[in-house]
């Protein structure tokens, strides 16, 4: 399955649970993209992307319920794949959240085939939803210090 495919499923899926056709992603979370980054595409209030420079993306979803934030954060079917690190990890303060990095092609990332993308995913659970940031960039650039920090402020805004 493709990374495109996997984020349509996810989408579909959400949206079959649930009627909301309004809002966004960010809604109930402080999460924010540097501003730097323009809005790329939007699916109802469960997925959001941006472009950056250098190539650069990132994109938040968020899913109507809990799910296994390991399963989250490793589903896709990035081609290649190298996990370099994961850990569970603690963000705003006492949140605890799931990141992995790796390593792979990317191929719905607009990347000429072949070309290795740097992918770090945050998974996290907040006010009973399971949020997923991601942020990517062609291996071998200066890593985005704003964008590493936005997938890590995935925090309640209550």
């Amino acid at each position: 399955m493709s990374m495109q495919r996997f984020f349509v499923f996810l989408a579909v899926l959400a949206c079959a649970s649930t009627l909301a056709g309004c809002g966004s992603a960010t809604d109930a979370v402080t999460f924010k993209a540097p501003a730097n980054y323009t809005s790329a595409a939007q699916i109802g209030p469960f997925m959001q992307l941006w472009k950056g420079p250098q190539d650069n993306s990132l994109a938040l979803m968020a899913f109507p319920a809990k799910i296994d934030l390991d399963k989250a954060t490793t589903g896709s079917d990035i081609k290649n794949a190298q996990v370099i690190k994961h850990a569970m990890i603690r963000i705003c303060g006492d949140q605890q959240a799931y990141y992995v990095s790796m390593i792979g092609e990317h191929a719905d990332s607009g990347a000429a085939p072949g070309q290795k993308r740097l992918i770090d995913v945050l998974a996290t659970d907040v006010n009973g939803k399971t949020y997923l940031a991601m942020y990517i960039r062609p291996v071998g650039t200066s890593a985005d210090t704003a964008a590493e920090d936005a997938i890590r402020n995935v925090c309640s805004k209550s």
